[in-house]
């Protein structure tokens, strides 16, 4: 029937709400581009841009690459409305994307790169124990670290926990049963075990605020220095912890969240400029490792620019280190090398239910 039929559409015409959805997809490319351009800039300056920073960082080209992609089925369509709002699009998306690669932890310089070590080279591990072996099988733990077969281990939370406290823990009848004849070295947390005699350990100091806790050394030992000899040449090992980014025992929703987030930034800031003012001093050739708690892109990686990361030399084009829960899509852990030392063949190990961080193994050698 006449009544019944409705009115043709207008020719060319695009619907309002395809505009606005386009529209709405430009402004989201505009402040994502904005975002990923602030990061390296505000990360580490201001405390509060850690909770950005939490995201995790694959997020940061995925987005921009659904936009692109948005942006092209936009632009291609036959019709005269959104071409020009979807040229845009794609602008401001590939732009984004272009910005974020750099930022989102792809380990691109890794893709086919697994040279083998020279003759000689040292193998070294470094691992956040999570608390050592306390709550855990100790046979297993142990026979975890000795599969390793390191010429030296970077140890973090070499302690225990006591009613939600770090509380110092002594091992050292045990590790000298399990590594007869190492050289050992602990400041704090943190312990190294070298098969080469150790010249000098140093605690590199960030004079740090007094922390309200009863074990003050678990807060103001960050970084420990351990120089060893190696066939007649000096090498220098920084064993590292860095704070937290955030601490979980508080809701985000919570004023004391953010306070805590504020003193942990403060805390992570004072002790990289000492640690870099410590390399800048140290002609040695050197490694650094550890669990930094900096995540890729983060504005805070400024404080090592100059080290070659040892990731570099993995293969993998995304390396992971970190995971909450299922979801394994961070690398909090991290290795360095310099003047003289090149790591090569890193690759991070599976705790096998003993830690949430993976072990880092890497070569090392000197030139």
């Amino acid at each position: 029937m006449p009544g019944s039929q409705t009115a043709p559409a207008v020719p060319g015409r695009t619907p309002r709400w395809r505009v606005l959805v386009t529209r709405t997809l430009i402004g989201t490319a505009l402040v994502w581009l904005l975002l990923i351009t602030a990061r390296p800039l505000l990360g580490g300056r201001v405390w509060w841009w850690v909770l950005i920073d939490l995201l995790p960082p694959l997020v940061l080209v995925l987005v921009p690459f659904a936009l692109l992609t948005a942006g092209a089925a936009v632009a291609l369509r036959r019709v005269r409305g959104p071409v020009r709002e979807g040229r845009w699009l794609v602008g401001l998306a590939a732009v984004a994307l272009v910005v974020a690669v750099p930022q989102s932890g792809l380990n691109l310089r890794a893709v086919g790169t697994h040279r083998q070590p020279p003759p000689g080279a040292l193998k070294v591990v470094s691992w956040d124990t999570l608390e050592w072996h306390q709550g855990n099988d100790t046979g297993h733990f142990y026979r975890y670290l000795r599969q390793r077969r390191a010429d030296v281990y970077l140890l973090q939370e070499y302690m225990g926990i006591r009613k939600d406290e770090p509380v110092p823990v002594n091992d050292e009848d045990r590790l000298r049963a399990v590594f007869p004849g190492r050289h050992f070295a602990t400041a704090g947390e943190l312990l190294t075990v070298s098969r080469f005699p150790i010249k000098k350990q140093t605690v590199v100091e960030a004079h740090l605020p007094e922390p309200a806790t009863s074990w003050d050394d678990y807060w103001n030992i960050r970084v420990l220095r351990t120089d060893i000899v190696v066939d007649g040449t000096e090498i220098s090992l920084y064993n590292v912890h860095l704070p937290d980014l955030f601490y979980l025992g508080a809701s985000p929703f919570s004023a004391e969240f953010y306070r805590i987030a504020a003193d942990l930034d403060h805390r992570r800031t004072a002790v990289l400029k000492a640690l870099r003012r410590d390399i800048e001093g140290n002609s040695n050739p050197k490694v650094v490792a550890g669990v930094l708690n900096l995540v890729p892109g983060s504005g805070e990686l400024r404080w090592l620019d100059g080290l070659t990361d040892a990731a570099h030399s993995s293969g993998s084009a995304y390396p992971v280190s970190f995971w909450v829960g299922g979801l394994q899509a961070w690398r909090l852990d991290w290795a360095f090398s310099a003047a003289g030392a090149t790591a090569d063949r890193y690759r991070l190990t599976d705790p096998e239910g003993l830690s949430s961080h993976r072990a880092q193994e890497f070569f090392l050698s000197t030139s």
